[in-house]
């Protein structure tokens, strides 16, 4: 037993199975999964992407099989109490949950309204909901977006909204589905620092992650999930000082904080084969680029330049109007002033739409085919047959060629949309967030991946908050500053 008292999260021989709707499949998701953990302790729970963590973690908030129905032996038990039993209204009371995709759990118009909306729901009196709202809202630093829009957030913002809706709820375990998928390293440190306050109240906290090095000092257990079942346990003291070797064997990603955006580009400076570009050479630029929402600045008289057979990241902090940046620069978004110009030459926004290939940051939005080998071929000419096939190899999807897109975990889903990007063969590829769920051998792969189409001449733009990833693959890091902080600027390290 864990320390703590008395457990508060008991998962007994836990099995599920269900037909996918899509493709009539039978998916045996989780096999015999045992869990225990006390008040005041953190289970991290790790593993590649589609290994069913997340499918725990729907059955740890009752959502199975109250809603996603199928096959369940075992037992899951939160306070005693069998989830099973307990109507999906009530549940609430027994925990909190922050899904991979923050969008799917937001009911209200604003960030003050959201984080009320638990408490009030559950008769909550109001001054009571004021002071639990105001304290997750400092908890996380996002006292600032109380009377924003939810619509006008980042995927950060929105992301640190869903972490203190869940510490607002006053539920005693709090669940979390890659709570940093979209997070800078400020973001990941206020997260961290929310959860060891957790720990300390006694609450229970459950984490799936694929970025581990930030929950070192604070995890209690570590579990492995293989093919639906737990493979590895180990104690957090015991996990974290693991060796690099025996790291790289179980595909887990680095145990090690891969430090500040400044510092991705120098760590690869050797690898790097040129050591500054001019500005004849770029592929894409910009010039005095602006771009406004209404009244709200996002940025103004960027300069950048996105070269040719390089890959370029864009770093800065939750907000700073990164994916605005590159909505713009592929012609999704029309800046308010200035000019990006391509190949030397001033383009159109539909010129744009049709040199750029872009992985989204909601991978969901851009999924259009009934198979992945379908997928493939939309808006590429040279994607069928063998070079189809060979593309998902490259991905680890060739088996699940058939499969409906909408069915596949968020990491595949992932993977999928960058093997579409590089199907294209356009002159420039954006991705934004491309590692979002991505475990470490698909982490490679994207990464050989990005360099692969830089090579063949295209300029790769990425947006990312992902350290271990840039440290892999940047050549060049632009870094954006909120306008409320500093005047954009370009941070090209030359």
């Amino acid at each position: 037993m864990l320390p703590g008292g008395s457990t508060v999260i008991d998962v007994d021989g836990l099995s599920f199975s269900y037909v996918n709707a899509l493709t009539g499949e039978r998916v045996d998701a989780l096999d015999g999964v045992d869990l225990e953990a006390q008040p005041g302790t953190l289970t991290l729970v790790c593993g590649a992407s589609g290994c069913g963590k997340s499918t725990l973690m729907r059955a740890l908030t009752g959502l199975i099989p109250q809603v996603t129905p199928g096959d369940l032996s075992g037992t899951v038990r939160i306070n005693g109490r069998g989830l099973a039993e307990v109507p999906l209204a009530e549940v609430g009371h027994l925990c909190s949950s922050v899904f991979q995709n923050p969008r799917t759990q937001f009911f209200c118009d604003t960030v003050a309204e959201e984080l009320a909306f638990c408490g009030e729901n559950y008769g909550r009196d109001r001054a009571v909901l004021r002071e639990q709202s105001d304290r997750a809202a400092a908890l996380m630093g996002i006292t600032h977006l109380m009377d924003r829009k939810l619509s006008s957030l980042s995927g950060g913002q929105l992301q640190k909204v869903a972490l203190a809706c869940a510490l607002a709820s006053g539920a005693p375990v709090l669940l979390a589905d890659e709570p940093t998928s979209n997070l800078d390293p400020a973001a990941i440190a206020d997260v961290r620092r929310a959860l060891g306050v957790l720990k300390e109240q006694g609450l229970t906290v459950v984490v799936v992650e694929h970025r581990l090095h930030f929950l070192r000092g604070l995890a209690d257990q570590v579990l492995l999930v293989e093919g639906g079942a737990v493979k590895r346990r180990w104690s957090g003291e015991d996990f974290y000082s693991m060796g690099e070797e025996k790291r790289r064997s179980l595909g887990l990603r680095t145990l090690v904080d891969p430090g500040a955006p400044e510092a991705w580009v120098t760590r690869r400076r050797g690898e790097a084969r040129e050591e500054g570009t001019r500005v004849e050479d770029a592929r894409l630029s910009c010039r005095n680029l602006c771009f406004s929402y209404g009244d709200n600045t996002v940025f103004e008289g960027l300069n950048a330049d996105f070269p040719a057979g390089q890959i370029t990241c864009i770093a800065g902090a939750n907000g700073a109007g990164k994916t605005t940046l590159v909505r713009a620069l592929c012609g999704l978004a029309a800046p308010s002033g200035g000019t990006i110009s391509l190949d030397g030459r001033p383009t159109s926004r539909r010129q744009r739409r049709a040199a750029c290939a872009l992985v989204m940051q909601d991978t969901g939005r851009q999924l259009f085919s009934d198979t992945l080998a379908g997928e493939l071929t939309i808006g590429a000419s040279r994607a069928d047959g063998e070079d189809g096939e060979r593309l998902l190899a490259d991905f680890d999807l060739a088996q699940l060629g058939d499969r409906h897109p909408l069915s596949l975990s968020g990491g595949q889903k992932q993977r999928l949309v960058i093997a579409a990007a590089r199907a294209t063969r356009r002159p420039v590829v954006i991705l934004d967030e491309p590692t979002s769920g991505v475990d470490a051998r698909h982490l490679d792969s994207i990464t050989t991946t990005l360099r692969r189409i830089a090579d063949e001449g295209a300029a790769v733009i990425v947006v990312t908050h992902d350290g271990e990833f840039a440290s892999m693959c940047a050549d060049r890091l632009i870094t954006l500053t909120p306008m409320d902080a500093s005047r954009s600027r370009e941070g090209d390290t030359p």
